[in-house]
């Protein structure tokens, strides 16, 4: 609502053409193809414009969605009646779906785009997936299809790299800020990749105009300098390899992912793939913090799963929610073992390791309302086990080196602890 009207004025203004600007809007795909539609006219009706030049179909993340889409009288009829009528001019699907669902929906044909998740620190949710590659299959195949790749959040889902650890800074620079180097890495990805595969477009998102400063000069110096930045973008690269393997070993890095499940693979609905992908972030990268955000949305998915019901039940619940974020984390006493029986048998025990360190290190301390009903239930049952204790401090490595985020600068917004 607030872009249309800023829109409308710079446009009645001449301060801009519409041919200066390429806008997209997205609206998710519904069950209901006339709700769908009256979404759509409510969009435009926002915007205040004849036509985008993109339009995604948001948050394709589960199979149910693609035949909202696909099937008989459903969203793509819809759509295609805006392109006819010359209102959406591209059309692309937004997504935080496993790679194979991704890969269902580029197949298609139908696609011109698409938004995902890619960056030099995974995918996101679909880390270790895809052959352990993550979204790079989808990205090569993408290519090889002529459709536009559109990577999304670069700065926060792919390693919050706008408040690095000391031990990240330390590995990116002098060569490049970290979010200098998400984005280069990005922007040169066909130089570096065995199958040239190109990234198009990424997006950043500002809160104030300050929060484009950093991705403004990678920017700049990426058109004036383009050798002197692939330079420095493989020198970081090289250096951020060789911590990977220091800390994790060569032959784990290689079969880390192999047998691990996702979460709607997983007989506890527990996102192991993302688990492991923490498990190797904080040991290389000192990534702590950044983990410890993507470990809290699983725990946040465990606080509302009634264990009464089904898997499908506690979905259904919160299906788009779900979708965005699935799964649950690993808890303390659970025997997970009917998850690892395609885990290499010499891998099982790191595994194990692994997604206990993450537990540990990852799990949000208790309030003190819920330490006080632990210590009653303690004090009523003498025969309890003693809980564990809270982790210790990280090692400086891990903290923080600087934090950009903006709501510590505004009155209304919670002050984060220091």
């Amino acid at each position: 609502l607030q872009l249309g009207v800023a829109l409308k004025q710079l446009l009645i203004t001449n301060q801009v053409q519409r041919q200066d600007f390429i806008l997209q809007t997205k609206l998710a795909p519904m069950e209901n193809a006339e709700a769908f539609r009256a979404g759509l006219e409510t969009s435009f009706r926002n915007l205040q414009v004849d036509y985008v030049d993109l339009f995604a179909l948001h948050g394709c993340n589960m199979p149910h969605q693609y035949d909202w889409v696909f099937g008989e009288g459903g969203c793509w009829e819809v759509v295609q009646e805006y392109v006819k009528a010359g209102k959406i001019r591209n059309v692309g699907f937004s997504t935080h779906g496993p790679p194979d669902l991704i890969r269902t929906f580029i197949e298609t044909d139908k696609f011109d785009y698409a938004n995902l998740h890619y960056h030099y620190f995974g995918s996101y949710t679909a880390s270790g997936c895809g052959d352990y590659l993550g979204n790079l299959g989808n990205v090569r195949l993408m290519n090889e299809k002529d459709m536009g790749v559109f990577v999304i959040s670069p700065y926060d889902k792919g390693g919050a790299v706008y408040m690095p650890s000391k031990k990240l800074l330390s590995l990116t620079l002098p060569e490049l800020e970290p979010m200098a180097f998400g984005s280069a890495w990005l922007w040169n990805h066909h130089k570096m990749d065995a199958q040239g595969a190109a990234i198009h477009t990424i997006v950043c998102g500002a809160a104030r105009p300050s929060d484009l400063d950093l991705p403004a000069v990678a920017a700049y110096l990426h058109a004036t300098q383009p050798e002197e930045m692939l330079d420095k973008v493989k020198t970081v690269t090289a250096r951020l390899g060789a911590a990977k393997e220091d800390a994790l070993g060569k032959e784990w890095l290689k079969t880390c992912y192999k047998g691990i499940l996702k979460s709607n693979q997983s007989k506890f609905c527990v996102e192991h793939n993302q688990i492991i992908w923490m498990y190797n972030l904080i040991q290389a990268f000192g990534l702590w913090e950044f983990a410890k955000n993507r470990y809290g949305s699983l725990e946040s998915n465990l606080s509302k799963w009634d264990k009464s019901e089904s898997h499908e039940e506690n979905i259904a619940k919160n299906l788009g929610g779900w979708g965005f974020v699935p799964g649950l984390p690993n808890e303390e006493g659970v025997d997970y073992s009917d998850d690892f029986t395609c885990v290499p048998e010499e891998n099982v025990k790191r595994v194990l390791e692994a997604e206990e360190f993450v537990r540990f290190w990852c799990t949000k301390p208790k309030k003190d309302d819920e330490k006080q009903d632990e210590k009653k239930e303690s004090d009523e049952d003498a025969s309890a086990e003693p809980k564990e204790a809270s982790p210790p401090s990280p090692p400086p490595e891990w903290t923080t080196a600087y934090d950009m985020r903006v709501w510590p600068d505004f009155p209304d917004r919670p002050q984060r602890s220091q």
